[in-house]
C-alpha cells in the first residue's frame, strides 16, 4: 500500500486506488458504483461546498447521518477542501445537536430525509444551510419511483427548511466545478465526541495523518485480493471512530465494495453475504452475536470471510471462539481476534491476528505504535503489575477540542517530549509484549457499543429538586443482555414516586442519547460510600449477569424501597 506522506484523505484514498483501474466501490440497493463516479460525486459536492456555500479550510461542517453512499461522499468531499467534518450521532435529542453544532461553529449540515422530522424546527432555529439525502439518490429507476412515493409524503409531513438544498441537484449541479485538492494533513479534519480520558464527553480532533496512519499500518494484516469483486458491509456509523478509520477508510482504500447499512439487521446482513461475496466486516461485539443467533448464518459462503475486526466493547473469548468455529467449519480462513483502542488513538492500536494472538489477550501494538502500563505518576510499571494503558505514535489526536484552539489538550508528554494518550483504561504486559485488558479506569458505560457517560448523567439529574443522589451504573436485564441501571436518593420520602421516575427519565431523554436511558430505577434510602464519602458506583455495578443486584447489607444504612424495571 502507498506511504500516507502528506497527504489528506481524499488525496491519499485516490492514491491508494490509482493502481486498481475502475472497480465497484460502493453499493446501494443492489446497483452498483464505480470509483470513477463515487469520485466524481467527491468533486462535484466539494465543488458545492466550496463555491456555493463559500466553505473555506478550518470551516466545520456538521454530517448529521447514519452510514450511507452520500455521508461516506461528503466525509471527503469536505476533506478535499480542508473543512472540518464534524460528524454527529443520527439519533441524538434536538437540543443536543443543537448545542454541538453551535459549540463547534459549523457552517452547514446534511441531513436524511426519513429522520429529519424531529429536528426540521431546531434547524431552522440554526438558520444554516441544510444539504438534504434522500434514500433514493443511488437507486435504480425503478427504486426511486417506489422510495420516492414515501419521499413525496414526508415533504408534506414536516415544514421546509430555510435553506434547503438537495443533495442531487447540487452534485449534478457542480459536476463540471474544478476545485483544487486543499493539503495540509496536520490540521484538524474530523471532530468526533468521546469520553475523554476521564469519562467526562469531550470533543476530540483527528488530523488526516492521523486516520491514514490508521490505515496504512491495519492493511498490513490483511488486502483485498479483487478489488470491486470482494465486498465488506459498513454499518459501524462514521461519528465513531473505529467505523470511520478502519470500517469505511481502510476499506476504501483497499479496494473494497463497500455495502453501507444504516442499521444493523442481522437477517439482512447474512442475505448480504449469501449474494455478494462478502469478505469482511468491523463490528462491535453484540452484532457478531446477533450474527450467529441468525438460523441463515451456517453455508459454503461463510468460506469468503477473510478480514474480521471486533471493537467498541469487550468481547468473550468463548464468542470469538464459536465465530471462529462458524468459518472454519466452511473452509474460511479469516478468524476473529481481540484487539483494543480508543478514538484519541485514531481507534485501533494493539490486535491480535492470525500468526500472534493469545486467548484473552489485546494483543500486540500495531506497527509504528507504541504502548506502554503506567501507574497514576506516569512511571512504567513491571511486567505482570496492572496499570493505565498509555499509548504513542502518529496516529494519536491533537487533542480535545477548545475555543481557543489550543492542541495538546489531553495529551501527556514524557521526558523526551513524546505526546502520550492516557487512556483511563486498566491492563498489564506479560514478558512476550503481549498486553491485556483489566477493566476501565474512567466511568464509562458501553451499551451496543455506543459510549454512555454516568457522571454527565448524574450531574443533569442532580438539577431536579427531588433528587438527592443518583448513580448510573452498568447492570443486567433477565435476558443477560447490558444495561443502564439507575440507582437514586431523593429528597423526600412521601413524594410521587411515578411523577419523579418520569420527570427524570424526560430529562435523560431530551439530553441525552437513547442508549443512555436506564432500564431499571432502584431506589435506595441512602447510596454506598466510599471511605473517602463518594458514592460507591463499584459496589452498585453488576459486573456480570449472575451477579445479583446490589442489596444493603446488614451493616449499612438504607435499603431497597422500591425497583422499577
Amino acid at each position: 500500500m502507498v506511504e500516507p506522506r502528506d497527504m489528506s484523505c481524499y488525496d491519499y484514498y485516490k492514491a491508494c486506488t490509482e493502481e486498481y483501474g475502475e472497480y465497484y466501490c460502493q453499493q446501494h440497493f443492489g446497483k452498483f458504483f464505480t470509483n470513477t463516479r463515487i469520485i466524481s460525486d467527491m468533486d462535484a459536492l466539494a465543488g458545492y461546498f466550496r463555491i456555493e456555500l463559500g466553505l473555506q479550510p478550518g470551516d466545520v461542517y456538521s454530517v448529521f447521518m447514519p452510514t450511507t453512499v452520500q455521508s461516506i461522499v461528503a466525509f471527503y468531499a469536505l476533506n478535499k477542501v480542508g473543512v472540518i467534518v464534524n460528524f454527529i450521532h443520527p439519533l441524538l435529542p434536538p437540543d443536543v445537536v443543537k448545542e454541538t453544532v453551535t459549540s463547534l461553529h459549523s457552517k452547514g449540515i446534511m441531513v436524511l430525509d426519513i429522520l429529519a422530522k424531529k429536528y426540521t424546527e431546531m434547524i431552522n432555529e440554526l438558520d444554516l444551510p441544510v444539504l438534504v439525502c434522500h434514500s433514493s439518490d443511488y437507486a435504480f429507476l425503478a427504486q426511486k419511483a417506489a422510495v420516492g412515493l414515501g419521499e413525496a409524503i414526508l415533504k408534506r409531513a414536516f415544514p421546509k427548511f430555510k435553506q434547503r438544498e438537495e443533495y442531487l441537484k447540487a452534485v449534478n449541479r457542480f459536476r463540471k466545478a474544478n476545485v483544487k485538492s486543499h493539503c495540509d494533513c496536520d490540521k484538524t479534519a474530523v471532530y468526533l465526541n468521546g469520553g475523554g480520558t476521564t469519562g467526562k464527553s469531550k470533543t476530540i480532533k483527528l488530523t488526516s495523518r492521523a486516520i491514514n496512519e490508521i490505515v496504512y499500518r491495519m492493511s498490513k494484516l490483511d488486502r483485498i485480493h479483487q478489488p470491486g469483486l470482494e465486498a465488506e458491509v459498513i454499518v459501524l456509523p462514521l461519528f465513531h471512530c473505529f467505523g470511520l478509520s478502519v470500517a469505511m477508510h481502510m476499506s476504501m482504500c483497499n479496494g473494497v465494495r463497500l455495502i453501507p447499512m444504516m442499521q444493523f439487521d442481522a437477517k439482512l446482513f447474512n442475505r448480504l453475504m449469501r449474494q455478494y461475496n462478502v469478505v469482511g466486516f468491523v463490528g462491535i461485539p453484540l452484532m457478531f452475536k446477533k450474527l450467529m443467533e441468525e438460523k441463515h448464518f451456517d453455508g459454503p459462503w461463510l468460506k469468503h470471510f477473510r478480514i474480521g475486526f471486533c471493537g467498541g466493547d469487550d468481547a468473550p473469548q468463548s464468542m470469538l471462539d464459536e465465530f471462529n468455529a462458524h468459518i472454519e467449519k466452511w473452509g474460511g480462513v479469516g478468524r476473529l481476534r481481540q484487539g483494543y483502542g480508543l478514538t484519541e488513538v485514531g481507534s485501533v492500536c494493539c490486535v491480535c491476528t492470525n500468526e500472534e494472538f493469545k486467548p484473552n489477550s489485546i494483543g500486540l501494538p500495531i506497527d509504528g505504535v507504541k504502548m506502554d502500563i503506567w501507574d497514576d505518576d506516569g512511571n512504567p510499571m513491571p511486567v505482570g503489575e496492572i496499570g493505565e494503558l498509555v499509548v504513542a505514535g502518529p496516529t494519536i489526536m491533537q487533542g480535545y477540542y477548545t475555543e481557543d484552539g489550543h492542541d495538546g489538550e489531553g495529551l501527556t508528554a514524557d521526558e523526551n517530549g513524546n505526546l502520550w494518550v492516557r487512556s483511563g483504561d486498566l491492563g498489564y504486559r506479560d514478558e512476550d509484549g503481549y498486553y491485556f485488558f483489566t477493566g476501565r479506569k474512567k466511568r464509562v458505560i458501553i451499551i451496543a457499543g455506543y459510549n454512555v457517560y454516568p457522571s454527565d448523567i448524574e450531574k443533569r439529574l442532580s438539577e431536579l429538586s427531588f433528587v438527592k443522589e443518583a448513580c448510573c451504573v452498568k447492570g443486567f436485564s433477565t435476558a443477560g443482555k447490558p444495561i443502564i441501571r439507575l440507582f437514586v436518593a431523593y429528597n423526600d420520602e412521601t413524594g410521587d414516586r411515578e411523577a419523579y421516575e418520569k420527570m427524570m427519565l424526560d430529562c435523560i431523554e431530551q439530553n441525552f442519547s437513547k442508549f443512555s436511558l436506564p432500564k431499571d430505577i432502584v431506589e435506595l434510602k441512602k447510596l454506598p460510600e466510599t471511605p473517602l464519602m463518594k458514592v460507591d458506583f463499584m459496589k452498585l455495578t453488576q459486573n456480570s449477569p449472575s451477579e445479583p443486584v446490589y442489596q444493603p447489607t446488614g451493616d449499612e444504612e438504607g435499603g431497597i424501597l422500591a425497583m422499577i424495571s
